[in-house]
């Protein structure tokens, strides 16, 4: 059986996007050629390579053997062109990178953008998902995600610590005080992030605040949950009650949040860079992460709010 090679590529985009349209997007063609492309590779390989769902394209049993060929191949050539490509301004390419929504659009996205604006040759594609992204099936290239001490096919660089702490508005001290002591939280009204989908190891826990203080097995009812951190701050915003923020979310200056019980916050969460060790040599890859290990290196994140209560 003799595939050809530009099938083999459009069936590796179409496998990397799980869509027609969005692979022919990525090569610059139209979606019937990249259809029949995929036809013609599936009577070639005389198996059918994908079944369609709700959510889009997913591997039969053969399409995901025939991946993870490809993508070792797809792997050598993304290096050769590395190797050739030479220098960093010289390097060209697409680049998906995993995160959660949160984590993307409260830290990560400001320093995407001045990424993408420095290296406009790089194709960023974000892949926002509270679900563990599998590396080494290349659901996606890179991710920033917390540290996992299982992932030892994973190349994790270290970049920051996120440190969960508490947070209201004036709104909300008006009118129902300040807490002074871990007790007080019994009688006020606890906003909680709920991402009830996560997989993700090792994320932060915002929900302790519902046992912090609290005897074994006992738990404080929350007054109101929700799976979106924006929503989270708006709500406290409008002085509904108390939430839970790592102290680097640009959600905190946006909504004028104000810290409160400032000795008090969750054990840090180690953020990293991390990335299949198959990729360690190519250089959309070793650039990004050059660049983010300076950002949050030099990056002295603020204090937001204003700390009450001490």
């Amino acid at each position: 059986m003799n595939l050809e090679w530009d099938r083999l590529k459009v069936f590796y985009y179409v496998a990397k996007e799980r869509s027609i349209s969005r692979a022919a997007e990525r090569l610059r063609t139209f979606q019937p050629s990249v259809t029949r492309s995929i036809q013609q590779l599936e009577h070639q390989a005389n198996s059918k390579l994908f079944i369609r769902n709700r959510k889009g394209l997913i591997f039969t049993k053969q399409g995901e053997m025939l991946f993870e060929r490809v993508c070792n191949i797809m792997t050598e050539v993304e290096l050769a062109q590395n190797e050739i490509s030479g220098v960093a301004e010289e390097v060209s390419g697409h680049l998906t990178i995993a995160m959660t929504h949160a984590y993307a659009s409260s830290v990560l996205i400001k320093h995407l953008c001045v990424f993408s604006k420095r290296y406009p040759d790089i194709t960023l594609h974000l892949a926002c998902d509270d679900l563990d992204l599998d590396l080494t099936k290349r659901d996606a290239d890179v991710a920033v995600r917390p540290y996992d001490p299982r992932a030892s096919e994973l190349e994790q660089v270290f970049l920051h610590e996120r440190r969960t702490q508490l947070f209201t508005s004036e709104k909300y001290i008006q009118k129902y005080g300040t807490p002074q002591k871990i007790e007080d939280l019994d009688n006020h009204n606890l906003i909680i992030f709920d991402p009830y989908h996560t997989a993700i190891q090792n994320t932060q826990n915002t929900n302790w605040v519902l046992t912090l203080g609290t005897m074994p097995g006992q738990k404080r009812e929350p007054f109101m949950t929700m799976n979106s951190v924006e929503c989270l701050a708006q709500v406290a915003e409008a002085g509904l009650g108390l939430i839970a923020l790592s102290h680097d979310s640009s959600l905190i200056e946006k909504y004028n949040l104000i810290r409160i019980l400032p000795d008090i916050e969750e054990y840090p969460v180690k953020m990293c860079y991390t990335y299949p060790l198959s990729l360690k040599n190519l250089a959309t890859v070793n650039l990004l992460g050059s660049f983010l290990k300076k950002v949050f290196k030099n990056n002295t994140t603020p204090s937001y709010g204003q700390d009450q209560g001490r």
